[in-house]
């Protein structure tokens, strides 16, 4: 999955969950783990090999990643709009924790690819990833769209909550 939507499911399973914003964004991290381990698209759909790299980045991976955080930002903000200030922050350490693990691994290894102390993460999360074997999307994208209406579910229960 691309780092919009695990903001998202970040910040709206830490509002339903804890609160606490470092449970919040231990929260974050550990969906962004089971979420990766579901059917989804991401880079996965273009040469993999190509993107490991952010340096390697071309202008139609930065619009679809940018483009696809912004949209998911945008919702996460809309739904912390009616609430109060620690719950906003709730939310948004978990979104973080749920992008931490992904920023992490781009920003080391594009750019200190030389340190090694990490790479047992970094096969974890490889490993643990989801891999798209075929061209069939139907399945990532239905799953994809279960989360988004899971997540706004949690988002408008938030209120409740506490």
């Amino acid at each position: 999955m691309l780092g919009g939507i695990h903001f998202f499911i970040g910040s709206a399973l830490s509002l339903s969950l804890t609160k606490n914003i470092y449970f919040a964004f231990l929260i974050g991290f550990l969906s962004h783990h089971l979420a990766d381990r579901l059917p989804h698209l991401d880079l996965n759909v273009l040469d993999e090999h190509r993107y490991k790299s952010i340096k390697n980045w071309d202008l139609k991976v930065w619009l679809i990643v940018t483009i696809e955080m912004i949209f998911f930002i945008l919702l996460v903000f809309y739904f912390l709009n009616k609430l109060d200030f620690s719950l906003q922050k709730i939310a948004i350490f978990g979104g973080l924790g749920a992008i931490f693990p992904d920023i992490f691994t781009l920003v080391i290894k594009s750019f200190f690819s030389k340190l090694k102390i990490f790479n047992f993460y970094f096969n974890f999360h490889k490993n643990f990833h989801f891999k798209l074997k075929n061209k069939n999307y139907f399945l990532p994208i239905l799953i994809e769209l279960i989360l988004i209406v899971l997540g706004i579910i949690l988002f408008l229960g938030a209120n409740t909550n506490y």
